[in-house]
């Protein structure tokens, strides 16, 4: 990593807050090899609050289902990412990833055994608070940040102890008003245009075109290939309602992003750990 002559990392901080299914890994491997094993924090869920602020200050990637609000824990300078895809789209390939992983590891995590013992209307219907959480407007919670789903539809703060309902209205505007504070926002189907970003403000070569990692299709360890279910007018009316929120985030991006395929926001608020 480059170093200014105060002995200062003279390139900022690379946050990718990864979106479950949305070429995540592809991302991620990319980035990664960028880095010495060292330089990359290990903590890749969305519990970066209980890495200590010094050892945080010792890396230079930071790539994981983070929610929103980690980012203020991220020392500066920082260029902080992420990519988005279609919400129905997403939920979707959510549920088979999770149904195509090892039973061995399946039989640890009870999100995954539903989804391998349902079929994929009764899992989208499921009120089991590890499908809802995952599932449940889970992209605009997760980029609103200090948003957790307590039941189907309804929402609250993070904190367990913080019983304060939050409306769909305030999740939406807080998603879109923190997309703001990104330096770029990419599209599962245009990830190059991202990764492009991301090198020419890195100072890396110029790349050469991403290979896809993590398809549906694909054996890797963990998980099997997954043969897609059929999207029935039942399996599409339920990802519509497991997505209002998403879809309306979605489309804010979208529309900023334009025939470009990469939506770069030009007065980025700062994020807070909220209080």
């Amino acid at each position: 990593m480059p170093v200014s002559p105060n002995g200062e990392t003279s390139q900022p901080r690379l946050v990718f807050l990864h979106v479950p299914r949305s070429g995540g890994t592809t991302l991620h491997e990319a980035f990664a090899a960028k880095f010495t094993d060292s330089e990359i924090c290990r903590e890749r869920m969305n519990r970066l609050e209980r890495v200590g602020s010094a050892e945080l200050g010792t890396y230079h990637l930071f790539s994981g289902h983070y929610r929103f609000e980690h980012l203020a824990l991220i020392p500066p300078p920082r260029l902080a990412v992420t990519v988005l895809r279609e919400p129905r789209a997403r939920l979707f390939s959510l549920y088979h990833h999770w149904r195509r992983h090892w039973a061995d590891l399946a039989r640890e995590d009870r999100g995954l055994r539903h989804a391998q013992q349902l079929d994929l209307i009764d899992f989208l219907r499921s009120p089991d608070i590890a499908v809802v959480e995952a599932f449940d407007n889970a992209m605009a919670r997760q980029l609103a940040g200090d948003s957790r789903a307590r039941a189907p539809g309804t929402y609250t703060r993070w904190a367990w102890a913080d019983q304060r309902p939050l409306a769909e209205a305030e999740i939406v505007a807080a998603a879109c008003r923190n997309l703001m504070a990104l330096d770029a926002i990419g599209f599962t189907r245009s990830l190059d245009a991202l990764h492009g970003f991301v090198c020419r403000r890195m100072g890396w070569p110029l790349p050469q075109p991403l290979p896809r990692r993590n398809a549906m299709m694909e054996a890797a360890w963990g998980v099997h290939p997954a043969k897609p279910e059929r999207l029935s007018d039942e399996v599409v009316e339920a990802l519509n309602h497991l997505t209002r929120l998403d879809r309306q985030v979605w489309d804010f991006a979208r529309i900023q992003a334009g025939a470009e395929g990469l939506f770069r926001p030009t007065a980025p608020p700062a994020p807070a750990w909220p209080r």
